[in-house]
């Protein structure tokens, strides 16, 4: 991921003008900004929507790779996996 000059911030620049950052991002003038401490990046700050956006495609694309792997299973193998999970409930549940 590229980063603009403008988008890169050290820790302590973000801590004093939080409300700039904070409403440039709200009102897209910046697109992300990456937090630098140490001289090293240490996080990004996104725009909510962006976020939500990145959850979401992350959450079809976990779905769509679950559905691939359980749909190309045989169901031998299904009924082996759904017995080590309800082993895995009862550890979980304290019946082990």
């Amino acid at each position: 991921m590229a980063f603009e000059k403008k988008e890169i911030v050290s820790a302590t620049q973000l801590v004093r003008q939080f409300s700039n950052f904070l409403t440039e991002l709200t009102n897209r003038k910046l697109n992300k900004i990456a937090i630098i401490r140490n001289n090293e990046m240490q996080a990004v700050v996104l725009p909510i929507d962006e976020y939500e956006n990145l959850v979401l495609r992350a959450d079809a694309a976990s779905q769509k790779s679950l559905k691939d792997f359980f749909g190309s299973i045989d169901k031998d193998s299904a009924a082996q996996m759904e017995a080590a999970v309800a082993e895995c409930r009862k550890v979980d549940e304290n019946e082990w």
